[in-house]
């Protein structure tokens, strides 16, 4: 019981260092913006560059999208109270990480068990999971710019564990202790780790994509991050990786199925959005890849599939319609 009441402290100690850490990377944004001047210099650059291209080619060829005259590396330069800024909110990031990870750690001790055997855990998990893999990319790739994005929904979902989800730490039901929860649900809340981050960076893309198109009389911080195509190339990379996780984790539950159910299918809810899921990805995977298919129509693609996930969690959980076999379990 002092192991699950100390889960519980760390749970909220990491959303109050959160909180900070948000309010801390939206101070970070508010620096980032460049100077009026700034950009009225590096959008001539760029439109001379369009020119040369478009003129010294010898034959006609289609125009080249703009590179963004405000992108993070060639073309601007991030103020030292930007970096400073930034700098205070990943150490943040980084203490609300290791207390959350500290927080389901202890609640699987407490419970003598892997730490994510109802909603509850594996939300606290799951976000445990999205804060480690960006304290893990961002201070590399210099992903400040990225933390309000990704602490915020951090917050939203540790909220709702707390105030609609929570259980108290307790035995599982007989079907689930099978070294199987180990292993399917630990990939599957780091696949979705993936896919929030890569949500998070694809969103960024469609809105940077905009900008460059239509220029803003007055910049902002949106100007200031990578181009859309490095962002595009970011999220696609990170989309990768949730799905090669999300197939083991779809092959995983099909033979833990069979051992559980005597069945690898039973038309079970939860088994049916799993497949939905891959599904969306997989179409997205194969659009990115196609040649001559829009970028853009390819990251709606996979937002749809974010949206996929995220009606996985929420209402194939918690509306009555979509009552199966994992309700038991409360996931």
């Amino acid at each position: 019981m002092n192991l699950a009441a100390n889960a519980n402290a760390a749970l909220y100690a990491s959303m109050i260092v959160y909180t900070l850490a948000m309010l801390a990377f939206t101070w970070h944004l508010a620096a980032r913006a460049p100077k009026v001047a700034d950009s009225k210099v590096a959008a001539g650059v760029t439109a001379d560059e369009r020119e040369q291209v478009l003129v010294g080619s010898g034959a006609p060829t289609a125009e080249r999208r703009p590179t963004t005259p405000y992108a993070a590396g060639p073309g601007f330069e991030e103020s030292l109270k930007s970096r400073q800024r930034g700098s205070i909110a990943l150490m943040l990031t980084y203490l609300a990480s290791a207390l959350l990870v500290a927080s389901v750690l202890m609640r699987g001790l407490a419970v003598g068990r892997p730490p994510w055997g109802n909603m509850f855990e594996f939300a606290t998990a799951a976000a445990a999971a999205v804060g480690a893999a960006y304290s893990l990319l961002a201070k590399r790739n210099k992903w400040q710019w990225l933390g309000v994005f990704i602490v915020t929904p951090i917050l939203l979902v540790l909220g709702l564990a707390l105030s609609v989800l929570y259980t108290e730490a307790g035995e599982l039901m007989p079907a689930l202790k099978s070294y199987w929860l180990g292993i399917h649900v630990s990939v599957a809340f780091i696949a979705v780790a993936f896919f929030t981050i890569a949500a998070a960076v694809g969103l960024l893309y469609l809105v940077r994509l905009r900008r460059e198109e239509k220029p803003p009389a007055r910049p902002s911080f949106i100007e200031s991050l990578p181009s859309s195509s490095s962002l595009e190339r970011t999220a696609y990379s990170l989309n990768m990786v949730g799905f090669i996780l999300w197939t083991f984790t779809l092959i995983a539950g099909a033979i833990w199925a069979k051992q559980a159910w005597g069945a690898y299918w039973q038309w079970d809810p939860k088994e049916v959005w799993t497949f939905v899921i891959w599904t969306v990805y997989a179409a997205y995977m194969h659009s990115r890849a196609t040649a001559g298919v829009d970028h853009r129509k390819s990251m709606y693609i996979a937002l749809a599939g974010y949206v996929s996930v995220i009606i996985n969690f929420t209402l194939v959980n918690l509306v009555s319609t979509f009552v199966g076999m994992h309700n038991y379990s409360g996931m």
